[in-house]
């Protein structure tokens, strides 16, 4: 590929995948705040229970496939179309499981309900499989205007019918209506625009070819869901659903800028990144300039998430909600670290290396069971404790790897993006110090949210940090352009 070309299309890709991202991180943001005013942290900590059992069919949906076709540099169209029927046969097979299951999970959490939440919510696994080899080649192709246009148009429609659900009365199936209608308006809009369609082929030799790459891909991946999720398990045997719904809003409000940032990344530069995997030096600079943009936008934003976690879930959400500001602060001060250790293993797996992705994702996961023995008999907050220690040495552990596969060392990756968390330090502290002389919560959002973005600015240009010059650059074209 023409590496002008590639340019072009990763400009275009951050455009429309930010615009995808950006939209739906506000319908979403949106949508949450109405919903969680109507509905109960009972309601929120339901979902939670059967949150693990969601995201590990999702994964085996996913089953590395698409990362596999990505990677793949003569993907064909029946490599496409083969990966297309096992989705949907798999897809099928998770959800009959889960129907069965039904009753026994009800029964650990003694939670009835359960048993109707987990067969309606799990449809939404096989309309999903409907789906993904669309978004798959869309991403492999560098074209994201459609996918993004349809996850925001996704989100506005099954957020609006959610919140009327809620607010008549409807309760946690308000969620499972949002969860499903919105899989169902995605993969029904994919077939729509898309412009490709399955050949009636299924290769049992090009799926053993995939699957070479993408079972360790799997396996890692389904391993980050379990364990990722584990908390949302072990919180809602050990405590009250009440409890689970406070810890499960807490993550959401963290997840939802920090995914959302790393999703936009993480869409674009995988198949970047894949195009260069043969030049050492210009995948170097690529991986340097995105660690860097990554830095500069996520650390300053989880300041401002703890500075202003308390007055907003006070104004926004109300005093039934005010458990969450000390998880949400203790989450917001290592959430960044999330980003960085995807990216990082991101580049592992476009190296070629799933071995080393899926060794990774087992000291991981070998770290968050040590965590959750040492905490889980404490309380909520020495587990959201155990799990920032987790991240920190999983985090540590595959900057040697990353050094294995591309020469960059921790030392490099500090270097890049100390500058940053320096001046998100004192942003925070800025912030910290208002907070003690203004009580009233509107004018402590205002001031904090000025002056802690004033001095984090005023911090980077003092360091003469590159990205600043470029921010600004970039913003004065924009207010010329508009």
């Amino acid at each position: 590929m023409n590496y002008t070309n590639l340019k072009e299309k990763t400009v275009n890709g951050f455009k429309w995948s930010s615009l995808d991202k950006l939209g739906k991180l506000g319908g979403q943001f949106v949508v949450g705040i109405i919903l969680t005013r109507l509905l109960s942290p009972v309601d929120y900590g339901l979902i939670g229970m059967i949150t693990i059992f969601i995201v590990i069919g999702q994964s085996l949906i996913n089953s590395g496939f698409g990362q596999a076709l990505i990677q793949k540099k003569d993907a064909d169209n029946v490599d496409f179309s083969t990966v297309f029927y096992f989705n949907i046969f798999t897809s099928i097979l998770i959800y009959l499981i889960l129907f069965l299951s039904a009753p026994l999970i009800a029964r650990f959490y003694d939670q009835p309900q359960l048993i109707s939440l987990i067969k309606v919510i799990c449809i939404s696994f096989v309309i999903d499989s409907f789906g993904l080899v669309h978004v798959t080649w869309l991403t492999k192709n560098l074209h994201f205007k459609a996918p993004s246009l349809i996850g925001i148009i996704s989100v506005i429609i099954s957020g609006t019918i959610s919140i009327i659900m809620a607010y008549r009365g409807f309760g946690v199936w308000a969620l499972v209506t949002h969860t499903v209608l919105r899989s169902a308006i995605t993969s029904f809009s994919l077939w729509w625009v898309s412009k490709w369609k399955p050949l009636l082929v299924f290769s049992t030799k090009s799926l053993k070819k995939l699957f070479s790459f993408g079972s360790k891909i799997l396996v890692a991946g389904l391993m980050q869901s379990v364990f990722e999720n584990l908390y949302f398990l072990i919180i809602g045997r050990f405590f009250i659903a009440e409890s689970l719904g406070y810890y499960t809003r807490a993550v959401q409000f963290k997840d939802l800028p920090v995914k959302t940032i790393t999703a936009v990344v993480q869409n674009v530069t995988f198949p970047v990144f894949s195009a260069l995997q043969d030049d050492n030096a210009k995948l170097i600079s690529g991986y340097t300039k995105v660690i860097r943009m990554l830095a500069a936008i996520v650390l300053p934003l989880m300041a401002i998430i703890f500075i202003t976690s308390g007055p907003l879930i006070r104004l926004v959400l109300g005093e039934k909600w005010l458990p969450v500001i000390p998880y949400l602060k203790l989450m917001a001060l290592y959430g960044w670290i999330y980003i960085i250790f995807t990216i990082n293993t991101q580049i592992v797996v476009v190296r070629g290396r799933s071995d080393y992705y899926l060794q990774i994702q087992i000291i991981d996961k070998v770290m968050i069971v040590i965590a959750l023995l040492l905490t889980y008999r404490y309380n909520i907050m020495a587990i959201i404790y155990g799990n920032m220690a987790a991240t920190v040495i999983t985090a540590v552990v595959t900057s040697i790897y990353l050094r294995k596969v591309i020469n960059i060392t921790l030392l490099y990756l500090m270097k890049n993006i100390v500058p940053f968390i320096f001046a998100a330090s004192f942003m925070l502290m800025s912030g910290i110090i208002l907070e003690r002389y203004i009580i009233n919560d509107i004018w402590y959002l205002l001031s904090s949210v000025s002056l802690s973005f004033a001095v984090y600015i005023f911090i980077l240009w003092i360091l003469k940090v590159d990205e600043l010059k470029s921010g600004i650059k970039m913003a004065s074209n924009l207010i010329k352009s508009s």
